[in-house]
């Protein structure tokens, strides 16, 4: 496995970690309620984490690198309703909120270098169609 496919699957699960406490903190706290609930971003929260530890194992299991990079669209939107709810609110935010998407965004980087894509193209057992 090349260090940018470790690299990769290492950033892919440590972001699982923020995106996971934020789905907790948001059900610990309530935000759960009946009238949320309906909230379509409230379901980005609980889809965010598990997006990304299933892409990171893809990429474990050298299926593909493909998934860790479209993984990044949760933590991005995740980070899109964290602050458009701040400012509907008059809060002041700050760049906390950026630890959401920085590590889905390395991994997604690291995943899609060269020589990661060449281990996965290398796979065994991975014939290509000659026509």
């Amino acid at each position: 496995m090349p260090w940018t496919a470790l690299t990769a699957v290492v950033c892919g699960g440590v972001a699982v970690i923020p995106l996971l406490l934020m789905a907790v903190l948001l059900f610990a706290v309530g935000g759960l309620s009946s009238d949320s609930a309906r909230e379509p971003w409230v379901w980005i929260v609980f889809l965010a984490p598990v997006v990304q530890l299933a892409a990171a194992m893809w990429l474990v299991l050298r299926r593909g690198w493909l998934p860790l990079v479209l993984a990044v669209l949760p933590s991005a939107a995740l980070l899109w309703a964290v602050y458009s709810a701040a400012e509907d609110e008059g809060d002041a935010v700050g760049a906390g909120p950026v630890l959401l998407v920085l590590f889905p965004l390395l991994a997604a980087g690291f995943a899609a270098a060269p020589p990661t894509r060449r281990w996965l193209a290398a796979r065994p057992g991975r014939a290509r169609a000659t026509g």
